[in-house]
């Protein structure tokens, strides 16, 4: 029984511990390196851009940027504002026009990624500072 009780509070807590590293590996400033657009034929890959576009996750659950997070541009001409969740991995920002609509994104190592509307595939990378 007690060997159960153990297992279980270990259990509970690597669980614990998973969420809490994926959002302090969340948390913080990042900055655009890339962009994905394919030209309608999936041959389209991630090029390198000089950027001072920088996205920020804070721990009160928003997100800001210095530009839109609505498209694949890296410029810093208008400010883009929304929330995340960090569990589902996920934000929301009203600024793109399309209410509610969930943004996927995915973290690999110091890169972020994701994908935004457009006709073709279209993305973003983004490198932890």
């Amino acid at each position: 029984m007690k060997n159960k009780i153990i297992l279980i509070l270990i259990t509970i807590f690597l669980f614990s511990c998973d969420k809490d590293e994926s959002e302090a590996e969340l948390l913080g400033s990042w900055r655009m390196v890339a962009r994905l657009s394919d030209p309608g034929d999936g041959s389209g890959v991630f090029t390198a851009v000089a950027s001072d576009q920088i996205i920020t996750f804070n721990n009160d659950g928003t997100i800001i940027s210095n530009g839109s997070l609505c498209d694949i541009f890296e410029n810093t001409l208008e400010s883009t504002s929304g929330t995340y969740s960090a569990e589902d991995m996920f934000f929301i920002t009203e600024d793109c026009g399309l209410q509610d609509f969930e943004y996927q994104f995915e973290i690999d190592g110091q890169f972020l990624t994701y994908f935004v509307i457009c006709i073709e595939a279209c993305g973003v990378r983004y490198q932890k500072i």
